[in-house]
């Protein structure tokens, strides 16, 4: 043990040992680079997420919308008289659904009933406010594209679409035949179990019409290939 302690200090000695100690100097400071990326990097990294969550979102739902074929259109803003009636960040065409999509990103937690006007988020600095439903909020945007669209409203299924690391008290029970709050990384999983539904699947030249009307009418930035690219 002697010996090796002896070693060390020769090794490390910048007189006897010039090149050893610049290598230990390197390697301290490598190391501390390397401590401080560890440390900052959660905090950095959730940062990013919160600023570009929409950017992060918009990724999983046009790769759920490559992947199945699907038709989408991306901000979608409903006019009446030149006044917005109101925005849908997503309407995602599937085979038997069209999913009216809205994107939420909470900083801390939220609970509520699916039948409450109002819930309440839990910011993460432990202060309590409430809120309106984010479901119900959706619900009504999607009463209002079946208005517009004449389309029926059982074609239609409700997302909110939220941000993996939100805790939601009792998720489970907050969900609805057609009205779904969904974290991120469950959105695939959520809209293949409701296409596996046993219903018809919607005619597909009336489905084709509609997405090219409405991207046309609603959509900014349509492209001609009836989607509308994301800002």
């Amino acid at each position: 043990m002697v010996n090796f302690l002896g070693l060390a200090f020769e090794f490390l000695d910048k007189e006897k040992n010039p090149r050893g100690f610049i290598v230990f100097v390197i390697l301290v400071i490598l190391i501390g680079i390397l401590l401080i990326f560890l440390i900052t990097f959660p905090f950095v990294r959730k940062r990013y997420v919160y600023k570009n969550y929409k950017k992060i979102y918009y990724k999983r739902v046009r790769k759920i919308a490559d992947l199945n074929d699907f038709y989408l259109i991306n901000n979608l803003v409903i006019k009446n008289n030149d006044q917005i009636v109101c925005s849908i960040d997503h309407v995602l065409f599937g085979d038997k659904y069209i999913y009216v999509i809205k994107d939420r990103f909470y900083r801390g937690a939220i609970s509520g009933n699916k039948n409450d006007s109002a819930w309440f988020f839990y910011a993460n600095d432990g202060k309590k406010f409430e809120m309106e439903n984010p479901m119900h909020l959706n619900e009504r945007r999607l009463e209002k594209l079946s208005l517009i669209t004449q389309i029926d409203p059982s074609f239609f299924i409700s997302i909110v679409l939220i941000n993996d690391n939100c805790a939601i008290k009792n998720a489970k029970d907050l969900n609805k035949e057609n009205s779904f709050i969904v974290s991120k990384k469950n959105l695939k999983r959520i809209i293949k179990a409701i296409e596996k539904r046993n219903v018809k699947s919607m005619d597909q030249k009336q489905l084709e019409f509609a997405v090219q009307d409405i991207s046309r009418l609603y959509g900014r930035n349509a492209g001609a290939n009836g989607e509308t690219t994301f800002e």
